[in-house]
């Protein structure tokens, strides 16, 4: 079974694979590596079983500031 949310692009998303299955959720704005910590925790301690692979997408910032020396 495999549970996939909807992503659109440039989401951002957390993916957590096992042997049997994948797991991938939305990640709400102003996430943190340690909140996805928590959730891989989370995610993992539910499923029981071996955990594959962690794939994170983070949403590229919009109106990032211009470099020193750019015009």
């Amino acid at each position: 079974m495999q549970l996939h949310h909807t992503a659109l692009a440039g989401e951002p998303r957390l993916r957590v694979v096992f042997a049997d299955t994948s797991i991938a959720l939305g990640l709400p704005v102003g996430s943190t590596l340690g909140d996805v910590a928590d959730w891989v925790e989370d995610i993992a301690r539910q499923h029981n079983g071996s955990l594959l692979s962690i794939d994170v997408r983070m949403a590229a910032r919009r109106n990032a500031p211009a470099l020193a020396g750019t015009h």
